[in-house]
């Protein structure tokens, strides 16, 4: 199928239904994003328990919904944001048409702390009512210690993987999870033959909103969905580290860009990572969206961007490598493993490595000419598997060392740009076929979030709170 650029709307929505169906559809076992939200894995990009500026304290509430009338189970892990390195992990069971929610907070000496009223059955089985699950240091500290801190606050902030370990076909175990939502002891029986449990189906949709009670503010946003990830079942125990994000089967990815799409195959015999069809259908060659810093409003504006492959590529434990390998720079160590962005040699006839920033009018710090000397150099590097870029410095999440871009406008739009190196494999993913698909950037999810402070407002006598906040998703460029 190939999409060409109209003006005509109908046609423009013609091509981009037709984009999404295919999304959803897809040749067989390719994994992809599908737009429209459901799919077999759910990848939620942030979640943060750190406190506010102004003495509040954030908590992440998050929902997944089965949409099927098949009985599934779903292994929830949660990943620290500096090196993607597990801090909890449950296997939850949903009946047909069953949604699991749970609450992010913070708890005693720093760590994260999931609770839940929802009756789903979980395994292991959680104590106390709201059942409390406190996030560890296990796979950070000890012999597994990366360099980084070892201690519970570094549980504070990261991101959320939801895999659907498969289709539950053993009849007690279904009718546990149906009848009895205290579950008892069926579900905790082996679902480790063909008969017991089938491939993954889809049909996962979730979203998370981050939300501070005491400053009146909720950030929401929408999981990013992966179908065809799974092609076998992935059911394992809760403790096992299995099933990650380079278990997807068989190794071919499905990418959508302006053109169509793109088909590609990674075979591992021939060099191929075996996360590298995830990383192609999240490979971005740049990142669009929105900044509202109105003094008037005293906003402020945070964009997340989190790499969720990232580990697989640039930990030396995880990879088996002391190096990086493509597409990603530096291997973690203290510190992390920044990524460049923007600018670091500027062309003024060229905007290929320059991080843009614009105001409402289309006015940006390159126009209206480079003479008589180019504009300061903007190079963003960004250190963590998720992390945070302030605007101007005036950050909403408060997070970890959070990269920072100065912007001279008070509010407009900005393109985030990994560098493109003249040379090498930095930056770009090059697929194993006969002939060669190379996708540029980096695999990257995110969104936008800012707010709008007020204070107390009269309204009809009566101070009213009024804050507000708003968010929106990265817009993607991307460059088969």
């Amino acid at each position: 199928m190939s999409c060409t650029r109209s003006r005509a709307a109908s046609t423009q929505s013609t091509c981009l239904l037709a984009i999404g169906l295919l999304a959803t559809i897809g040749p067989a076992g390719a994994v992809s994003v599908n737009p429209q939200g459901l799919g077999q894995v759910l990848l939620y990009p942030y979640y943060t328990v750190r406190s506010t500026s102004s003495g509040g304290a954030y908590s992440t509430l998050f929902t997944v919904t089965n949409t099927t009338a098949d009985v599934k189970v779903i292994r929830f892990r949660a990943r620290e944001s500096r090196n993607g390195r597990e801090v909890a992990s449950v296997n939850v069971y949903l009946g047909s048409y069953d949604s699991w929610t749970g609450a992010i907070s913070a708890g005693s000496q720093g760590a994260a702390v999931l609770a839940t009223n929802d009756q789903s059955c979980v395994d292991p089985p959680l104590p106390g009512k709201p059942a409390t699950l406190a996030f560890g240091n296990l796979h950070y500290s000890g012999p597994s210690a990366d360099g980084e801190a070892t201690s519970l606050d570094r549980t504070a902030e990261g991101y959320l993987e939801i895999f659907e370990l498969g289709v539950v076909k053993d009849a007690a175990v279904a009718a546990a999870i149906t009848v009895n939502p205290a579950c008892g002891a069926a579900v905790r029986v082996p679902l480790d033959d063909a008969s017991k449990i089938g491939p993954p189906t889809g049909g996962l949709t979730g979203n998370a909103n981050v939300i501070s009670v005491a400053d009146g503010t909720l950030y929401a946003y929408e999981a990013t969905a992966l179908a065809n990830f799974s092609s076998v079942p992935l059911w394992s125990v809760p403790s096992s580290p299995s099933p990650t994000l380079a278990d997807v089967n068989p190794k071919l990815s499905r990418v959508f860009d302006d053109a169509g799409a793109h088909d590609a195959t990674w075979d591992t015999a021939k060099g191929a990572s075996p996360v590298d069809p995830v990383s192609a259908v999240l490979m971005a060659s740049g990142l669009t969206n929105w900044f509202v810093l109105d003094i008037a409003t005293q906003s402020s504006t945070d964009w997340v961007v989190t790499m969720p492959t990232k580990p697989y590529y640039a930990d030396p434990v995880a990879s088996g490598r002391p190096t990086a390998r493509a597409p990603f720079e530096t291997a973690f160590a203290a510190g992390g493993a920044p990524e460049s962005f923007g600018e670091m040699t500027y062309d003024c006839n060229t905007d290929k490595n320059r991080t843009l920033d614009f105001d409402r009018e289309g006015r940006n710090t390159a126009s209206p000419t480079c003479f008589p000397e180019p504009p300061p150099s903007t190079k963003i590097a960004l250190k963590w598997t998720a992390s945070v870029m302030t605007v101007n410095q005036t950050g909403l999440f408060n997070a970890y060392a959070a990269a920072n871009f100065p912007t001279p406008f008070e509010h407009g739009w900005l393109k985030l740009l990994p560098f493109q190196y003249a040379s090498g494999p930095v930056h770009r993913l090059v697929s194993t076929d006969g002939t060669p698909i190379t996708y540029y950037g980096l695999p990257m999810i995110g969104f936008m979030a800012n707010d709008y402070v007020n204070r107390t407002l009269p309204v009809n006598g009566v101070n009213v709170l009024s804050n507000y906040s708003a968010t929106s998703p990265h817009k993607y460029t991307r460059a088969p």
